[in-house]
């Protein structure tokens, strides 16, 4: 009967002990599921501000594509006329806006360099075609288009053709934007964000040269977090590891690889959330996010892009 009563103890302990492990892993397993969904959630926050920052440039480049002076100075190959026209233009767009943080910039027929807003002097005849994917397909294709971009710079360029009476292509008009307004309308959601180019590519992108670098990355804007920055300082590892997230100082790190259009990962956008959550805190970033409600992410590939 002792023998009996012992191993139906034993017997017990076992099972006790098989269902600790089981519910240790399950509730491991759940963590790590809210975890994800709920960084899935502030990405998708990121993602849209993207996609309306897209958007509002291309309504811009086409706009302007159809200004009668743009095309007049581009036909006679008169700069400053060109470059007059853009400075009303910008003056129009900040007292309607309040936006300053906008360029633009006027290609040839061949795709040649021909007035850029931020550059007075005379910027003339410069190809871009050997770098400039997006130019390309816009003079093949006769269609407007927005992306992220590799150039001297890395930032929003929203390209549309410059048409002529007989509707045939003369030259493109290229709007260029940052990520500052991005990173405004993120902080009411207590997100930081910072766009980091791979040094491989800092040949091509040559105004960032004197930006601060970071690991094997240069910081893509002179204006950024600095408390992001401090953690990605102080913790390089970051930069290289293959995790899906690292949560450090109550933030949460997340790395989204960034592509330029026809070229491979440019780079990364470094995006902080707050490490505290909840159920609560989670409907609400849910709510600004109902169109992508099904996003997910695969930790293992870890396919997030930024297209």
């Amino acid at each position: 009967m002792k023998k009996i009563y012992l191993l139906a103890v034993m017997l017990a302990t076992v099972i006790l002990l098989i269902l600790f492990v089981l519910y240790n892993r399950y509730a491991s397993y759940y963590e790590e599921e809210e975890i994800s969904q709920y960084i899935s959630k502030h990405i998708d926050i990121l993602n849209e501000n993207l996609d309306f920052e897209k958007k509002y440039a291309l309504s811009l480049s086409l706009f302007v594509s159809k200004n009668e002076t743009m095309k007049k100075a581009l036909i006679s190959k008169n700069q400053q006329m060109a470059l007059n026209e853009m400075d009303r233009f910008l003056e129009e767009i900040k007292h309607s806006t309040g936006i300053e943080n906008i360029d633009i910039q006027i290609h040839t027929q061949d795709l040649k360099a021909f007035a850029r807003n931020w550059d007075k002097s005379a910027y003339y005849g410069a190809s871009l075609s050997a770098f400039r994917q997006g130019l390309v397909r816009v003079r093949k294709t006769l269609e407007p288009f927005v992306s992220i971009e590799l150039g001297k710079r890395l930032n929003i360029k929203a390209i549309s053709p410059i048409l002529n009476k007989n509707h045939q292509f003369i030259g493109s008009i290229e709007i260029i934007m940052g990520f500052h307004n991005i990173k405004q309308r993120l902080q009411k959601f207590d997100l930081q964000i910072l766009g980091l180019l791979d040094q491989k590519f800092i040949d091509i992108a040559v105004d960032l040269k004197a930006n601060q670098s970071i690991g094997n990355y240069y910081i893509v804007e002179k204006q950024y977090p600095q408390a992001l920055y401090q953690i990605l300082h102080t913790h390089p590892e970051v930069l290289t590891s293959k995790q899906f997230y690292h949560r450090i100082k109550k933030r949460i790190i997340v790395l989204i690889p960034m592509k330029s259009v026809g070229i491979e990962d440019v780079g990364v956008i470094a995006l902080s959330i707050p490490a505290t959550y909840d159920h609560e805190t989670t409907a609400v970033k849910a709510e600004y996010s109902k169109e992508n409600s099904n996003y997910h992410f695969n930790q293992q590939k870890r396919e997030v892009m930024i297209k």
